[in-house]
């Protein structure tokens, strides 16, 4: 399965969330390769600095996805990719080459007015691909604030599934790109590892739902 984690504009957590759900995929054996497609390189370059072998990593542009996925799929059995946060054609080429969309919002109305506009896309492309489907996951949320505690309710708007797991802004995940380690591998019984396994439950049953596991 292709899983694009997908957002219009930075800030949404979205590399930190691909890195860690490659970590926490690895622990239900997964072969996990993540695909870097995002100009400012995050993930590749934390590749150079990781202290585990594993996920395997690689950079590459948006538009030679297509073509490469149909070979990198027979050695994988998941690939994610971190995307560049844009709405152009480099945006439209991975929506088109992946199974699955993972949308990270925060918190505010800039994050989603955008991802509206991102919605849009996907919309289109789900009219051509039935088997298209995307959720949205709440990142960065401050569940102390009255924003944080009704967020969910206001995203419920969009009309779009919402992961019951939601990524708190947590420390240990500031640290993961200092230290070249996923969450679970940082601090294996820490919450944030708990939040990727939870996360992880969910996308494999949202992965069942098409295809046998």
């Amino acid at each position: 399965m292709v899983i694009a984690v997908v957002s219009a504009k930075g800030g949404t957590g979205k590399s930190t969330i691909t890195l860690n759900l490659a970590g926490a995929l690895l622990k239900i054996r997964r072969k996990v390769l993540v695909i870097d497609t995002d100009p400012q390189g995050s993930i590749a370059q934390w590749a150079g600095i990781k202290k585990q072998d594993e996920p395997d990593i690689l950079a590459e542009e948006p538009r030679a996805i297509d073509k490469k996925l149909k070979k990198l799929s027979k050695k994988y059995d998941m690939i994610l990719i971190d995307t560049p946060p844009t709405f152009k054609k480099s945006m439209r080429s991975i929506i088109h080459a992946a199974d699955r969309l993972i949308i990270p919002v925060s918190p505010g109305l800039a994050d989603y007015w955008s991802t509206e506009q991102l919605l849009n896309l996907y919309r289109a492309e789900k009219e051509k691909r039935p088997i298209l489907d995307a959720r949205l996951i709440i990142s960065r949320i401050d569940r102390r604030t009255r924003l944080g505690r009704e967020f969910r309710f206001f995203l419920e708007r969009l009309s779009i599934p919402i992961f019951m797991t939601e990524i708190p802004q947590r420390v240990v995940y500031s640290e993961t790109w200092h230290e070249g380690l996923t969450v679970d591998r940082l601090q294996p019984n820490g919450s944030g590892a708990k939040d990727f396994k939870q996360l992880v439950k969910e996308i494999m049953l949202w992965h069942a739902r098409s295809w046998p596991v």
